[in-house]
């Protein structure tokens, strides 16, 4: 408001010197800031033009060698830089003082390590003992890697706190000594620091602890290397530090922390070279069975991270060539990443199988949404280790798309991923309950199958997996039309036309669209089950599997049908409610049929009382009374009505119950017989002609009785 009549006047005129000296500095910052504003939008407007950019490029690259020649030149003053730093440093001092100092600093060391162990002693009961299971859940490695990173630091609290006390008391206070302190203890509490997360998450010396797959050895390489790494970069950058404070700070500094942070750089690439492959063992261990994708990733990301550490060191030293500030706490935050990422996530993926194997959905799903979540934060993590604002670039006209439609889809599929988990987790276990509340009803004849099929899983059973699999299909449609609407997509025209194209399907398919109907109706109306037999004319069988089109069949033979639901037109289903079955007896002609009636229906109540198989009759075992006669005997019929499916074991005890009964009352079975008359005996006995008998007895092997009437 206030620059705008010198911008009104401005258009008319050019303003004047004398126009200019009477803005206020709240005017003047006013218009700069408009006309900073101005100059981005201008440069954000402008096309990309390659030549400009090469030009840019090249621009900076002039600058970086330029400057790298001035830090290179400053070489003969980097040897004589430690010498003018020892001598500031003792500017002023006489022998005792030195002595004093190298006393104090001594004693406030040795009381920080004895407050250290006191502390130790003290925490030691609170110190965890290392899981007793070969392979102990990550759960209970982590929560006891926890609790000793938590002793760890309170002793190193303790270690800092102790040797400060003691220094900042008897030594002098000269600044010099005090920074020269600071510093240096700063190094030995990071490196002490370093060394708790490493026996935290390394466990060396307890495998039970240990949260990578590292043998001994390994682990213990990989401890070290990490120490020895840690403990030189951290002297040599809190040297160059003290260097810097005592007014040495020249290009010879520069250079000497670029000596410093490049063999900081080299130990570390060393360290990665030497436990690659041991970091490639950890994620896809050979006995875990991993994948491809696994496989593939083991074998390149420890050799990616031994060329990406260098070419991070590299980046930050042409930041600082071309006057950008290097953020060395990003570059290490990213290399820990980095490194511990994956580590991490193949522990996550292995309690992933063994959860999963042990019958533990819900504590997979937690894992692999552990996993994600996990990625997630590896990636705000970064972001704000590099200072990117995912915000204010959302924001911004050119970011704004890109990151709003990032942002929208990584919490859709997040979202949607732990939907998928629950919607999954909760029909998987409803389907295990069902079968495990089947298979203790029938016990093992919920596996038997016979011409009429045994009893059928529950609706719900039935139904699940095609709702989970509707479910899931809907959360995929979900996720796709979200993401899309994200990227400025318009899915009003997509829905409109899957639409018209979803009708021109089913007009050109009324086959497909009568079985999806067909089945869809059979569904509603309970006609059938999964387990349960059927009769659909051509095909019958077990019902063994259901889609949304079409079933599958287990014949009682074992051959496999698939029937459309629109080639259905009559199901008779023999598992519904109960289950007749019928058998008949042949007895002899002269027997009593009163007597077999009475003997089977006592036969039926006796079978009433066997632990086995009485909860399952219906209608108790009882005789119909003769309903045929044939050449052999009377035909007698049975029947019992029983729960669908155990009709056969009943059968099994009906005859052995039969045959003992029988057996008992002297009730034979009527056997098929041929009666063979032979004219020329008249009778069997000692006197009969040998031939006579000779011939009886062949007729007799063969399976026939003689009738032999009298001899003419």
């Amino acid at each position: 408001m206030l620059a705008g009549p010198l911008a009104v006047n401005a258009q008319e005129q050019a303003p004047t010197t004398s126009d200019v000296a009477r803005l206020s500095d709240e005017e003047v910052r006013r218009l700069l800031l408009e006309r900073l504003i101005e100059e981005q939008a201008e440069d954000r407007a402008a096309p990309f033009n390659p030549a400009r950019t090469a030009f840019a490029v090249q621009q900076e690259l002039g600058r970086a060698q330029a400057r790298a020649a001035e830090i290179g030149a400053s070489l003969p003053a980097l040897a004589a830089l430690p010498g003018e730093a020892w001598r500031r440093m003792m500017h002023g001092r006489s022998g005792g003082d030195v002595a004093m100092l190298v006393a104090v600093l001594a004693l406030a060391l040795a009381a920080g390590v004895a407050a250290d162990r006191w502390l130790a002693r003290r925490l030691a009961v609170f110190v965890p003992e290392p899981p007793p299971l070969e392979h102990p859940p990550v759960g209970t490695r982590a929560s006891a890697g926890l609790v000793l990173l938590v002793i760890e630091l309170a002793r190193l609290a303790t270690f800092v706190i102790a040797a400060s006390l003691v220094f900042f008391l008897l030594g002098s206070e000269d600044g010099r000594d005090r920074t020269a302190f600071v510093f240096y203890l700063g190094a030995a509490a990071i490196v002490k620091l370093v060394a708790a997360g490493a026996r935290a998450y390394l466990a060396p010396r307890h495998p039970g602890a240990r949260i990578p797959s590292y043998e001994d050895h390994e682990a213990r390489l990989v401890y070290n290397a990490t120490l020895r790494t840690t403990a030189f970069g951290a002297f040599g950058f809190f040297t160059c530090a003290l260097i810097a404070t005592l007014g040495l700070s020249g290009d010879a500094h520069t250079l000497l922390l670029m000596i410093v942070g490049t063999l900081t750089t080299v130990l570390l690439t060393q360290a990665m070279w030497e436990a690659r492959e041991t970091m490639g063992r950890d994620i896809a261990r050979e006995r875990d069975d991993p994948g491809r994708v696994r496989r593939t990733v083991a074998a390149i990301w420890p050799n990616l991270l031994v060329a990406l550490v260098p070419l991070i060191w590299l980046g930050l030293v042409g930041a600082a060539l071309i006057g950008l500030q290097p953020l060395f706490g990003a570059a290490l935050w990213t290399v820990l990443l980095l490194v511990l990422l994956p580590s991490v996530d193949a522990a996550l993926w292995r309690q992933t199988r063994i959860d999963a194997h042990l019958d533990r959905p819900a504590r997979a799903a937690g894992m692999r949404v552990a996993r994600l979540g996990l990625v997630v934060l590896a990636f705000l993590s970064l972001a704000a280790a590099w200072r990117i604002d995912l915000w204010s670039f959302a924001s911004d006209n050119i970011g704004a798309g890109a990151a709003n439609a990032l942002m929208q889809i990584l919490v859709t599929l997040f979202v949607a991923y732990g939907a998928w988990q629950v919607v999954s987790i909760w029909a998987d276990r409803t389907i295990a309950a069902e079968d495990r509340r089947r298979a203790e009803e029938m016990g093992d004849e919920a596996l038997e199958m016979g011409e009429a099929g045994g009893v059928g899983h529950s609706r719900l059973r039935t139904l699940l997996p095609l709702l989970k699999r509707a479910a899931q299909i809907a959360l995929g449609v979900m996720v796709v039309m979200i993401a899309l609407s994200a990227m400025g997509v318009d899915t009003g025209p997509l829905l409109a036309g899957a639409g018209v194209v979803g009708l021109a399907i089913g007009f050109g398919s009324q086959a497909l669209v009568r079985d999806v109907v067909s089945g869809f109706f059979f569904l509603i109306e309970d006609a059938f089950r999964l387990g349960e037999y059927i009769d659909m004319g051509e095909a019958k069988g077990t019902v063994e599997e259901i889609s949304v089109r079409s079933l599958k069949l287990r014949h009682h033979r074992g051959a496999l049908n698939t029937v459309p639901f629109g080639a259905v037109d009559i199901i008779k289903n023999y598992s519904r409610d109960w289950a007749i079955l019928k058998f008949r007896v042949r007895v002899p002609f002269d027997t009593d049929l009163n007597m077999v009636r009475k003997l089977l229906k006592q036969t039926g109540q006796r079978m009433l009382e066997i632990e086995e198989i009485k909860e399952d009759f219906i209608q108790p075992f009882k005789a119909q009374g003769a309903v045929d006669v044939d050449d052999h005997g009377f035909i007698v019929q049975t029947k019992f009505m029983s729960k669908p499916g155990r009709q056969w074991t009943i059968r099994r005890y009906a005859f052995q119950a039969l045959q003992e009964a029988f057996e008992e009352n002297g009730i034979p079975w009527a056997r098929p017989q041929i009666r063979v008359r032979v004219d020329g005996i008249e009778a069997e006995g000692p006197e009969a002609r040998p031939e006579t008998r000779q011939a009886a007895q062949a007729a007799g092997a063969a399976g026939f009785v003689a009738d032999a009437p009298a001899a003419e």
